[in-house]
């Protein structure tokens, strides 16, 4: 009597039968806006970090607005000949493209998205005064939160 070891060519068939049927009832159950969420978060933290270190090593101001399904940045600088033109968007440098958070979008729209780093990295508002408490920024049930004076980002 010979020693058989394996499947038979029916059970594997039976096994990917069995595996498409689940798969085809469960990938529309799938609610993949919680990644989608997590995504956006991550890359407004990477963009709000870049933005600081473009700051500090240009010594030039610069300003990020995070909305939805967009990440920019871009130079802050009126009326400083050293600087880029104020406005100038800065692109992403892994991508090229200037939206920071492209492919992918929150289920909410952020708040508090929209302030500046000075030349030295610290945090200013949109009129050009110092952050006096941490700036919040808000993404679905996550919160960013940039801290004045240090301009260190981080989850709350």
């Amino acid at each position: 009597m010979s020693d058989n070891n394996g499947f038979t060519l029916i059970e594997l068939v039976m096994t990917l039968l069995l595996i498409g049927i689940l798969a085809v009832y469960a990938a529309p159950k799938l609610d993949i806006s919680f990644f989608r969420n997590t995504n956006f978060f991550l890359q407004a933290i990477s963009s709000i970090r870049f933005a600081q270190k473009q700051a500090i090593a240009s010594g030039c101001h610069v300003e990020i607005n995070i909305a939805l399904s967009n990440c920019s940045v871009s130079w802050s600088n009126p009326g400083d000949v050293n600087c880029p033109t104020d406005g100038d968007a800065i692109d992403n440098p892994a991508s090229g493209n200037s939206n920071f958070c492209d492919g992918s979008t929150p289920s909410t729209n952020p708040t508090g998205g929209n302030f500046r780093f000075d030349s030295i990295g610290r945090p200013m508002d949109t009129s050009n005064n110092l952050l006096t408490a941490a700036q919040n920024i808000v993404i679905g049930d996550r919160t960013i939160l940039v801290e004045a004076e240090t301009g260190y980002t981080h989850e709350n």
